[in-house]
């Protein structure tokens, strides 16, 4: 057969159609998406971790020595009130929680050592944000011949140490003006009352 004859010829018929196109052998690769499109497929979109909270201060409105102690109306240990802005000549000392054991160890050496603050012309008071029925009961049984102040929304604690989340173990005087004259923070159990004494009979 001549090459004339081997190829088909188109009719007149179809001579001015475009030839079709040729099928394609491979289909187009897919588009690879952004790593975060397919994260979201997965599990939504991406999650972002939220910036850590800012430190809170320990000594965010905290007293500083020579200013006044503030007025605040809380119970003592009967259920009777006491205004913190009359206290002149005053010690106090304060502790995490009645009852437990190193806070027991505080207030007893201050209850041992009572006459000694009494004869500086000092009068002791506990401070906490205990409630005065656990108090009361504390004072009770451990004979404390001095009062104890309950400070439930640590107004008074947060003053004087600069915290409202937490009661740190310290001890601090209020001279005869009503002011705050030696603070000492985060003191052991049985360091407390001894350092509290030395201040006032240096006075």
């Amino acid at each position: 057969m001549s090459a004339d004859t081997a190829a088909p010829r188109r009719s007149a018929r179809n001579a001015g159609k475009p030839a079709p196109a040729l099928a394609a052998t491979k289909s187009a690769a897919p588009v690879k998406r952004k790593s975060t499109e397919a994260g979201a497929e997965k599990g939504g979109e991406k999650k972002v971790k939220p910036a850590p909270a800012a430190t809170k201060p320990t000594a965010a409105g905290q007293l500083n020595v020579g200013d006044k102690l503030p007025s605040f109306k809380l119970k003592l240990q009967d259920g009777s009130e006491l205004d913190t802005g009359s206290l002149k000549n005053a010690v106090l000392f304060s502790y995490p929680r009645a009852n437990t054991s190193g806070c027991t160890t505080q207030a007893k050496l201050f209850r041992d050592n009572h006459s000694a603050f009494t004869s500086a012309d000092y009068t002791v008071y506990g401070l906490s944000n205990d409630s005065p029925t656990s108090l009361s009961s504390w004072k009770t049984k451990q004979s404390f011949p001095y009062d104890l102040i309950s400070d439930p929304q640590r107004k008074l604690i947060k003053a004087l140490t600069g915290s409202d989340d937490k009661t740190r173990r310290s001890h601090f005087v209020i001279d005869g003006e009503g002011k705050l004259a030696f603070v000492k923070l985060s003191v052991k159990p049985v360091e407390s009352w001894e350092s509290a004494l030395q201040y006032c009979q240096k006075k």
